[in-house]
């Protein structure tokens, strides 16, 4: 990427020197996402905004730092209970809409009754907040939860929206993934709604006749 950058800014003539390199493949990792029970302590541990910040993200799937620490509150919109990303904050350089569910709401309507500027977070003060990491470390220590980041929401978001049955273009969609395949780490979480579908296979050909008579003639002929 840095050669890459080099060569558009005219810095640099020339092949990319590590378009031949073969980058080793990273070890997959665990999937980590919030258990109802977790998402509770998280939550009786923080203050606010960060409580509320908790439950967008979950509740919304944006990003903490690039998306919900820059929105604004015409970004709101309250009549139609829509959230807008802009372009310019989203990571997939395109805007979207997510429709808000209850708690999204509720976090919401707290954060706007004590609203101090046009950001939907901001300080008492009505600074904007350029990383809110130390909260939410401080938030998780006192929760006694140890492998959990703020991306961790976003998972969170995710796996139980696969979990509801939502298919993974809809979750790519509102999620904002780019690629399809980054939303895929998250299909084998709805087993037990392939599951269903596959009985349905069944359901569906119920009336279809399979005795023995009918294939008597071709045991016959052979």
């Amino acid at each position: 990427n840095l050669f890459n950058r080099c060569r558009e800014w005219n810095l640099y003539e020339g092949d990319n020197p590590v378009s031949s390199v073969k980058f080793l493949k990273e070890p997959r990792q665990r999937l980590r996402y919030l258990e109802p029970e977790e998402e509770q302590r998280l939550l009786a541990a923080a203050g606010e905004p960060l409580q509320s910040l908790i439950l967008l993200g979950i509740n919304t799937g944006i990003r903490i730092r690039a998306e919900a620490l820059t929105l604004q509150w015409n970004d709101v919109d309250f009549k139609r209970d829509l959230l807008s990303v802009r372009a310019a904050y989203s990571k997939s350089g395109q805007s979207r809409v997510v429709p808000l569910n209850s708690k999204a709401k509720m976090a919401l309507d707290r954060l706007k009754a004590n609203a101090r500027s046009e950001r939907v977070i901001s300080t008492s003060k009505g600074t904007p907040y350029k990383s809110v990491e130390k909260m939410f470390a401080t938030a998780r220590r006192k929760a006694g939860l140890t492998d959990v980041t703020c991306h961790t929401l976003r998972h969170t978001f995710a796996s139980r929206l696969v979990m509801a049955g939502a298919d993974l273009r809809t979750v790519q969609s509102v999620g904002g993934w780019k690629s399809l395949s980054l939303v895929e780490r998250y299909s084998h979480l709805n087993q037990n709604h392939v599951a269903e579908a596959l009985e349905r296979i069944v359901e569906g050909n119920s009336t279809t006749n399979f005795t023995t008579p009918q294939i008597e003639p071709l045991i016959q002929c052979v």
